[in-house]
């Protein structure tokens, strides 16, 4: 994904923000994390500012702590001032954005249930295209029927959002992987409107092949519920 990311978080929340730069990374988008990407020799604050301008997202920790360091109600009015920056607030104790971008929605995250799809919300208003090409990326992945089906889950809110060819990529990488088609919950509910909607842009072959599949499995669900 094209976009560079500036993780602000006050210094005791530094190993949630490090996963957070972690999980960015396993999708391809850079970040700036200060206590891992400034030397030690370095004039730290024009670095900051230096990264502050070069992102096109900002990612907020916000805390009591946050808010009572200086810097970083620093770091998030500069970000604000941006208007073509993507603000994301992640939220570890209730704290709400205040100031300049109090009316952005903050999320509740905590170091157990921080995962991408946390992210993704943001992402797509950032960059629509490439988070969805991104989540296609990582259904097309999936490498057990439980993480198909939670993989799947994540496109699930932003299907309105998709392309033909994203669609049609979808349903292809679902015929492909077994571990997706042989799913119960994506054969069964996930699957099958998206094949009635858009199977049309698949060949004949793989049409077939995963409207056969997802058809057994819902007979096999109502066979059961007699």
């Amino acid at each position: 994904m094209d976009c560079y990311t500036f993780i602000s978080y006050q210094t005791a929340d530094k190993q949630i923000a490090g996963r957070i730069k972690e999980l960015l990374e396993s999708i391809g988008i850079a970040s700036f994390l200060a206590h891992d990407d400034i030397d030690v020799s370095e004039e730290w604050r024009l670095k900051i500012l230096e990264e502050i301008r070069k992102a096109s997202v900002f990612i907020c920790i916000l805390s009591k702590s946050y808010f009572e360091s200086s810097w970083c109600v620093q770091e998030s009015g500069i970000a604000a001032f941006r208007a073509d920056m993507t603000i994301i607030p992640l939220s570890l104790d209730g704290s709400i954005p205040q100031g300049f971008f109090s009316h952005i929605q903050s999320t509740k995250i905590s170091l157990e249930n921080l995962a991408l799809p946390v992210l993704f919300p943001a992402l797509i208003q950032h960059d629509c295209t490439g988070t969805i090409n991104e989540i296609i990326r990582i259904i097309g992945r999936s490498k057990s029927f439980r993480g198909a089906e939670a993989n799947f889950k994540m496109i699930l809110p932003h299907l309105d959002d998709l392309t033909p060819e994203q669609n049609k990529d979808l349903l292809e990488r679902s015929a492909e992987n077994g571990q997706i088609h042989h799913a119960g919950l994506c054969a069964t509910e996930y699957l099958p409107p998206i094949l009635e909607k858009h199977g049309h842009l698949l060949n004949q072959e793989t049409r077939n092949y995963l409207g056969g599949i997802c058809e057994e499995y819902l007979a096999n669900k109502r066979d059961k519920m007699r």
